[in-house]
């Protein structure tokens, strides 16, 4: 019953924008590795408020993917491998019901086995948590099988549920061991789980340096690659290439500000187009902005944008235009010319609308991931129309998030990593997702999603392309560019996990990289 499912599902988070430019940055510790240490230093930006998988941002996966072993788990390139489970797949019919058969003989870094039952405990204390990567389990129930099988019972169908279950969801699928469940408090602080490595409490500061020794009873110990591994927080970019120069830091972000600096440095870089920047139309009732109600006005709004030019002058050669909201099922290139650029058709319809000499909205923005610079590269272009924008931005992003999804703004700066749409309508365009602060619903979408819901795996690319031509059509997103992903790392490092990833599966598996050959 291995999965037949597709093996290129997405990594996730409310936006994988902020996933993977949170994978960055270096701290508090200041001596270089010796050159022949077998130790990994890695630079991360941002720190996790706790370590529990189960409430743990999911921008953040690296800090749990070096101590939990998932149930199944995703290669850098994309590809699934067995992890906690060696077997998984829906059993009947109608993508609700998805079953796991357990390795035998795992043995948890505290001591306890891993069951049947102890997964379904491990389930039970993600939903009651209510974490943002539990949203697979909303409302699910779970099932012992036999001691080492378990059954998920969707509430509603789920087609692609092995998402859900790999390291880039890390409630769902990072098993906590029962000691670890018996005190989740500690699960904060503290590791409790099946993977390669352990936390190393007492030589970690937290919001500093996170340390990680070998876990002896890892049940694949030919594939810990790493005698220590040290993730250190850094916020500032320059800071980052300074500790890869001097060997204090192996593997960083990708940052196309720096890539110009890093290569001259003679630092590797990989990276792939998969995070969509533009603005997010949101108000499309028009109940703080008219205008936007008009599926006329939201089209000449992506008329007016000169894409091509904005992708250049902001992020030159690391980004590519599009107006689409995916690069996985459902994209398809000839889409990326249904809004080629014309002023004129956007003052036409404009005028059609009731609104011939435009109207101005307030848009949330924030410098993260530059949006600020891309609200203004567009507030340029739709001035030319006689649409203004009064921007605000936010520097704080949590901030931003929270007012964005509140229905204060009737637009914002969206940054959005590609993933597959039947994830995307759970948190971008779907009428309760984090996106869509006005639950706005259209008929043929609601019903087309429906039916992906349900669809055999023949059926699903042709009922995701008339998905994602539905999106653009209505215009409740201007997509500008697809935005750069990716890693730097240096000599010390293996080049085969670091150049494996792609545009549908941006984030490198930390459990794959490996030391130089």
């Amino acid at each position: 019953m291995t999965s037949h499912f597709s093996q290129r599902l997405a990594a996730v988070a409310v936006s994988v924008a902020v996933a993977a430019a949170a994978l960055t940055s270096c701290a508090g510790i200041d001596q270089p590795a010796e050159e022949d240490s077998n130790e990994l230093n890695v630079a991360l930006q941002t720190s996790p408020a706790s370590l529990d998988p189960a409430v743990l941002d999911q921008a953040l996966q690296w800090y749990a993917d070096l101590a939990y072993s998932p149930l199944i788990i995703r290669g850098s390139d994309g590809t699934l491998r067995p992890g906690l489970a060696t077997e998984w797949g829906y059993v009947g019919e109608g993508n609700t019901a998805f079953q796991f058969t357990l390795r035998e003989g795992v043995e948890f870094s505290d001591g306890g086995t891993l069951t049947a039952q102890g997964v379904v405990d491990h389930w039970n204390y993600v939903q009651s948590a209510g974490g943002s990567s539990s949203i697979a389990l909303a409302d699910a129930t779970f099932e012992v099988v036999d001691p080492m099988t378990v059954r998920v019972n969707f509430a509603a169908p789920l087609p692609g549920a092995e998402f859900y279950f790999t390291q880039f969801n890390p409630g769902p699928a990072n098993v906590v061991s029962p000691d670890g469940l018996a005190d989740p408090e500690a699960l904060g602080t503290t590791t409790h789980g099946a993977g390669p490595y352990v936390l190393e409490a007492d030589e970690t500061v937290a919001g500093d340096h996170y340390v990680y020794t070998p876990n002896p009873k890892y049940w694949d110990k030919e594939n810990v690659h790493w005698d220590r591994v040290t993730i250190k927080v850094i916020t500032n970019q320059s800071s980052i290439l300074n500790s890869m120069r001097s060997g204090q830091v192996d593997v960083a972000a990708f940052d196309y500000t720096t890539a110009a600096e890093a290569e001259a440095a003679g630092i590797h870089s990989h990276y792939v187009p998969n995070v969509f920047s533009g603005l997010n139309l949101l108000d499309r009732a028009g109940t703080l902005v008219p205008a936007l109600a008009d599926q006329r006005v939201r089209q000449a709004i992506n008329f007016a944008i000169d894409r091509e030019a904005v992708v250049n002058a902001i992020y030159g050669e690391f980004a590519d235009p599009t107006t689409q909201t995916t690069r996985d099922v459902g994209y398809q290139p000839e889409l990326d010319e249904y809004y080629a650029y014309d002023q004129d058709k956007a003052r036409e319809l404009l005028a059609e609308a009731g609104y011939p000499d435009g109207f101005s909205m307030k848009v949330a923005s924030t410098p993260f991931f530059n949006g600020d610079t891309m609200v203004q590269a567009i507030a340029g272009q739709l001035a030319e129309v006689g649409i203004t924008i009064d921007m605000e931005s936010i520097a704080d992003t949590n901030e931003w998030a929270t007012r964005m999804s509140s229905g204060e703004f009737p637009a914002a700066w969206i940054g959005y990593g590609s993933l597959p749409l039947v994830v995307e309508a759970s948190s971008l365009y779907g009428t309760s997702a984090f996106f869509n602060a006005f639950h706005s619903e259209d008929a043929r979408l609601t019903d087309l999603t429906q039916q992906l819901l349900t669809a055999a795996p023949e059926e699903v690319e042709e009922i995701s392309q008339d998905i994602e031509s539905r999106i653009v059509e209505l215009g409740w997103f201007a997509p500008v560019g697809w935005t750069p992903l990716g890693n730097y790392w240096t000599d010390k490092i293996d080049d085969a996990a670091m150049t494996a990833t792609t545009g549908l599966s941006p984030i490198v598996a930390i459990i794959d990289i490996e030391p130089a050959r």
